[in-house]
């Protein structure tokens, strides 16, 4: 059953004959979930820990970095594999495998999870994400190790050979191996002192936006999934993202209209005939919905048009039948893309 958090990235899938495998720990216990739908286990604030894509089959492209700190869920609909009758037709079958819709009639079936969280952060902490410490760590090591080694053999010996600068090469190495730790505690001290620093200054901010602004954290997070999603599967080579992690949050007033502004770390994977990923860090910016919603229950919704009474398509904008707009689903609008 493709369910209305699914089903811009499920078309785009299938037309490529893309697969993506995300493998999900539940205390220990690895779920998976697959967007062909042979294997879709339901998680119940499951962490990410690896994507697997595979085209035609095979696998061609494999992400393992992801936010621990960030949780999902997925539950679906208990009665998917009961039977149903469609209330326009009668035609009777599995929920399952109405697909979306009535085959014979053509009527449509909005379905939801059960219960969602796409993917909200449950709790902070001073997680870098640049390791490039440890790489300085290392040079300035290395560069120091062999200058007094050098230094060293240079006052030492009577005669500066071959032999000497192999003794440089070997001792050095071994003096960098030694010391690496003393360098990587010292950088620590100077260098990850300040980072962390400023990382608890902008978790502290994070934890008094959401204790300020009286939204529901996991409401606002499914909102900018399904808003962010929408965005990027509309683009032509990106069929997949993840945000790596929510950097920051603003909350404002323009005119009476009310924002909130989101900084996020996202990877974005794209695809040309390869597979490639990216690392880029975007603002988002979402307008609250003034206008009322499309309330899906966590059953089967049969939505008609409010003009016309026809049988409506939910993630659509506009009824088919008479072009009448479609209340939004969802609280929160993707504004500034």
């Amino acid at each position: 059953m493709v369910y209305v958090s699914d089903v811009f990235h499920k078309k785009k899938l299938d037309s490529k004959k893309i697969n993506i495998k995300t493998i999900y720990l539940v205390d220990g216990i690895r779920y998976e979930r697959n967007t062909d739908g042979s294997r879709d286990d339901n998680i119940n604030n499951g962490i990410r820990v690896k994507k697997e894509y595979y085209l035609n089959n095979e696998l061609k492209h494999t992400e393992h970095e992801f936010d621990t700190r960030i949780e999902y869920s997925f539950v679906e609909n208990k009665n998917s594999d009961k039977n149903y009758t469609c209330p326009n037709c009668g035609m009777t079958a599995k929920l399952k495998d109405f697909n979306g819709g009535c085959p014979y009639c053509g009527t449509y079936y909005n379905l939801d999870y059960q219960e969602k969280d796409l993917g909200s952060k449950k709790y902070y902490d001073r997680v870098l994400r640049n390791k490039s410490y440890r790489i300085i760590s290392a040079i300035i090591d290395f560069l120091i190790c062999f200058l007094i080694t050098y230094l060293i053999i240079k006052n030492t010996s009577r005669t500066f050979n071959i032999n000497d600068i192999y003794k440089i090469f070997i001792f050095g190495m071994i003096a960098s191996l030694l010391f690496y730790y003393v360098f990587y505690t010292l950088d620590a001290y100077i260098i990850l002192g300040p980072i962390k620093r400023y990382k608890d200054k902008l978790n502290n901010k994070q934890r008094l936006f959401w204790k300020k602004s009286g939204l529901d954290k996991v409401t606002f997070f499914n909102n900018f999934n399904y808003e962010v999603r929408k965005y990027y599967y509309n683009k032509k080579d990106v069929i997949d993202y993840d945000v790596i992690d929510f950097d920051s949050f603003k909350d404002y007033v323009i005119k009476d209209n009310r924002y909130i502004e989101v900084e996020a770390y996202i990877r974005v994977v794209n695809f040309d005939g390869d597979f490639h990923s990216r690392y880029i860090k975007k603002i988002f910016r979402f307008k609250q919905n003034k206008n009322g919603t499309t309330e899906l229950s966590n059953d089967t919704n049969v939505m008609m048009c409010h003009n016309c009474g026809a049988s409506i398509d939910v993630t659509k904008s506009k009824c088919e039948y008479c072009d009448s707009e479609i209340k939004y689903l969802q609280e929160w609008i993707l504004d500034n893309v």
